[in-house]
This record gives C-alpha cells, sequence and structure tokens, in this order.
C-alpha cells in the first residue's frame, strides 16, 4: 500500500506542474505568442500529460477502494487494464489521427 501512495503522491505534483504548464502554453498560443514554440510544446505535452493523468487517477481510485486494508485484491488488476486500455485509446488517437495545428 505504501507503494501505491508514493505512485500518488508522485504523481499528483507531476500532474498538477504538467497542467499548470498546458494551460500557460495554451494560454500562450491563444494570444498569439511564440506561437511556433507553442504548438510543438503541445504536440509533445499530450502524451505525457494523459500518461501522469490516469496514474494519478488510477491510483487515486485504487487507495480509495483500498482503504485500510492490507492485501491486495484484483480491483488492482482491473484498474491498472482498464487505465492500460485507456492510455492505449489515446495513443492510437494521438497518431491516427494527427493534430492540424
Amino acid at each position: 500500500m505504501d507503494t501505491t501512495k508514493n505512485i500518488h503522491n508522485i504523481s499528483a505534483n507531476f500532474f498538477f506542474f504538467l497542467a499548470f504548464t498546458y494551460v500557460v502554453v495554451a494560454l500562450l498560443f491563444r494570444n498569439d505568442m511564440y506561437v511556433n514554440a507553442m504548438i510543438f510544446l503541445m504536440r509533445v505535452m499530450d502524451m505525457p500529460f494523459a500518461f501522469i493523468a490516469l496514474m494519478y487517477g488510477g491510483s487515486g481510485l485504487y487507495l480509495q477502494i483500498n482503504e485500510g486494508k492490507e492485501d491486495a485484491s484484483a480491483w488492482g488488476i482491473i484498474i491498472f487494464a482498464l487505465c492500460l486500455l485507456i492510455f492505449g485509446f489515446v495513443v492510437f488517437v494521438n497518431f491516427a489521427f494527427p493534430s492540424v495545428l
């Protein structure tokens, strides 16, 4: 359970950092400041942001389900498989339908 809590804490820090950075990049792009650099950053940051968001959400869900329990349950495998499936779908959409920016 400590490992899951550590993953949750670290992914929370990365999630908030990447979310704040993505909002700043989107605002700069919207205001036509450093447009080429912002397009590059938005294309590069979408996959790590999706990965960290799924890690943060999945570990938080697992911690909520197994609150107070020391033994691992089948819910961990189900949550991991669901997060892996969602991330695979995000990767497919990212490469199958390229951005028009």
